[in-house]
């Protein structure tokens, strides 16, 4: 029950603070003082907050991302870069494809794939935030879009996206946000515990935690390790 109530508040935020895009992922949100001062009235605080992080921490693994559960997904995608793409923004997502292969449960390769191999576009946009003045901004936004085939030559494949708000490039464009963008393209979806990348508000968080792990291994079950 602690879980759920932390996860209320938590969506509670997103959905108040967070300008909604079309696949209603734009997070991970920066948050200068003003936000963490929000934050810090309206979350649980002292022993409760500590409480409940400490359960989250503990969760066996990172929500995914309701479009790809039950669906039988290659371990294996293709991903390119849009034509407007800055050289540091590649070199973020660069990154964020090393940290993911590292762990062995996806496999990410260079190269624009076909309509039946999972695909992942890495683009920049610019979105100017209203409430940017006090400190909350949309740094980046991404999800999977599950394409599947039934009958003959039957398959299921991901064709997702992952972008970097380049309106914002000192808070967006960071391997941070990165990665969690490319989280979500993969399948994962926010999560309430610090320690995972998927967490909705970005602290400099790179490194994929047990949880986050174990969640790809629940989309990509037949992965080579």
């Amino acid at each position: 029950m602690k879980r759920k109530h932390w996860l209320a508040w938590l969506t509670a935020i997103v959905v108040l603070f967070v300008p909604t895009t079309l696949d209603l992922k734009p997070a991970p949100v920066n948050l200068r003082a003003k936000g963490e001062q929000l934050i810090a009235k309206w979350l649980p605080t002292s022993t409760t907050q500590t409480k409940s992080q400490e359960k989250s921490d503990t969760s066996d693994k990172t929500p995914i991302e309701s479009i790809v559960q039950g669906k039988t997904l290659s371990n294996t995608y293709y991903y390119h870069f849009a034509a407007n793409m800055p050289s540091n923004a590649k070199q973020m997502f660069e990154d964020a494809v090393a940290t993911y292969n590292a762990t062995g449960v996806v496999h990410l390769v260079a190269g624009e794939g076909t309509a039946k191999e999972n695909r992942i576009t890495f683009f920049v946009y610019s979105k100017a935030t209203s409430t940017a003045s006090q400190g909350m901004i949309e740094s980046g936004h991404g999800g999977p879009k599950i394409i599947e085939r039934t009958g003959w030559g039957a398959y299921t494949v991901n064709h997702a996206r992952a972008g970097l708000n380049v309106k914002y490039p000192q808070m967006a464009i960071k391997k941070s946000v990165a990665v969690h963008e490319l989280g979500h393209a993969l399948g994962l979806d926010h999560s309430a515990s610090l320690s995972s990348v998927m967490y909705p508000v970005d602290h400099g968080r790179s490194v994929l935690s047990k949880m986050d792990i174990n969640a790809l291994k629940s989309i990509y079950p037949e992965s080579s390790r």
